[in-house]
């Protein structure tokens, strides 16, 4: 029996997401979600999604300020199973003014959880926040390493924040050793 007789593909979710730097210096997360079926999905009240046809497509795009905040945002449901989905688009634009960092996930859930957003666009959130901080990242450490070469002296908001965050950065291991030697515990 061949692999492809042992298993059939019913679903593919993909997630893409990008980071595009703006004419002003602002970067702007574009993060899209597709549901495409490989089987079909039956409902009681609409013709069903075929096999090889999407069940979602949908984008989220933020545009974030110099101090991690979200400056503008974008929601478009394309392809979504009813068309209420595309109802709440609008209402992501209450992410603007959020700070990503401490409380973040929190203060998304309060303006858009349950009846308020649409579970993909809202998973999109999440990351496109991680998207962001991956891509403003060689700004924020070259722009604090020009002020203060010295990580000791960074302020607590530019202290590295993943420190212990993973196994990679912990702060007893040798990617903390190697990268920031100052932050590493002294040896005994």
């Amino acid at each position: 029996m061949s692999a492809s007789d042992e298993r059939k593909l019913l679903h593919t979710r993909t997630i893409t997401c990008q980071a595009f730097r703006l004419a002003d210096g602002a970067l702007e997360i574009e993060a899209t979600v597709t549901d495409l079926k490989g089987q079909e999905v039956p409902f009681r009240s609409r013709p069903p999604v075929r096999e090889g046809e999407y069940m979602h497509t949908m984008t989220l795009s933020l545009v974030m300020d110099p101090e991690d905040r979200i400056r503008d945002v974008r929601a478009k449901t394309s392809i979504a199973p009813w068309p209420m989905c595309g109802g709440v688009d609008e209402a992501y634009r209450k992410l603007i003014g959020l700070r990503i960092g401490g409380g973040f996930s929190q203060a998304v859930k309060e303006r858009l959880g349950g009846i308020e957003g649409c579970t993909h666009l809202t998973e999109l959130v999440t990351q496109a926040a991680n998207t962001y901080m991956q891509a403003s990242w060689p700004d924020r450490i070259g722009a604090q390493m020009a002020i203060e070469p010295d990580p000791r002296n960074w302020s607590p908001r530019n202290t590295p924040r993943f420190i212990n965050g993973c196994h990679a950065w912990r702060q007893d291991g040798s990617t903390i050793v190697q990268e920031y030697p100052e932050l590493a515990p002294p040896k005994e």
